[in-house]
């Protein structure tokens, strides 16, 4: 059953019995997180949480996207020089990864194709992760000047911290089988759909309450706190408000070179 119709909704909701599927809609743009995307998917999260008949929500992309990380173009529009205003802008992005984890049902990620920066994120943040072998991750944050705050205490909480540490410093993209490896992806399967009906006919036969329980103990081992929010915040926001970042990034948004290519 469709829950959102509009064609032009940042993200399109589904139920399948108590499986809610959130299919990140804008692939022209790489389903990158601007605003409008970001507080979607909050509110695919509070059906999720709202709803007792509803027990995982899937969260994927189309068109071989699944997310490609910050809206650059958004990015450049907001006034960096209000440090203030800019973590009211980057905070929502925390504490949806924040949520991901922390939420008392199963959130899952299902990835057919690229996945970079902040759609790591979302991939790490999850509890479980559903990808094709065509899929492809890449945390390209150093190359643009920024530093992947917000992303890594998730990713070197799911693969550790070097290899989390490797990926950033190297911003090579890592195909399906490496990601499998570094238990980035846990299902990787040639029909994600299947394997994702798979999951279900599993998660209708358990309790939720002892689900919400096991998953608020596994939280407690590794917690994201309000002071992991506070340095997360601070890192990123320091690097977008330097001018020469934001410099580099402006010619990449208007077409006048790659960013690490400064005149």
């Amino acid at each position: 059953m469709e829950l959102s119709r509009s064609d032009t909704a940042a993200v399109r909701l589904e139920r399948r019995g108590s499986l809610l599927l959130a299919t990140l809609n804008r692939p022209e743009a790489g389903n990158t997180l601007n605003a409008e995307l970001i507080a979607a998917v909050h509110d695919a999260l509070d059906r999720l949480e709202h709803d007792d008949t509803l027990r995982v929500l899937a969260v994927r992309g189309r068109d071989g996207v699944f997310c490609e990380g910050m809206d650059f173009a958004e990015a450049t529009a907001t006034d960096v020089a209000d440090m203030a205003a800019l973590r009211e802008r980057i905070a929502p992005f925390w504490r949806l990864l924040a949520r991901f984890a922390g939420a008392p049902k199963t959130v899952v990620a299902v990835i057919d194709g690229k996945v970079s920066a902040g759609g790591l994120g979302l991939a790490a943040a999850s509890d479980l992760v559903i990808a094709t072998p065509r899929s492809s991750f890449l945390l390209s944050e150093l190359m643009f000047g920024l530093v992947p705050a917000t992303i890594a205490p998730f990713l070197v909480r799911r693969i550790g911290w070097q290899p989390a540490w490797r990926l950033t410093l190297t911003a090579n993209r890592m195909g399906a089988e490496e990601a499998r490896a570094l238990n980035l992806i846990d299902d990787l399967a040639d029909d994600p759909d299947d394997a994702l009906r798979r999951l279900m006919i599993r998660a209708d036969r358990m309790d939720p309450g002892a689900v919400a329980a096991a998953k608020a103990y596994f939280n407690r081992l590794e917690p994201m706190d309000a002071e992991t929010e506070r340095r997360a915040l601070d890192a990123i926001c320091a690097r977008i408000a330097n001018p020469q970042v934001m410099a580099g990034i402006r010619r990449f948004v208007q077409g006048e070179g790659l960013p690490w290519r400064r005149s």
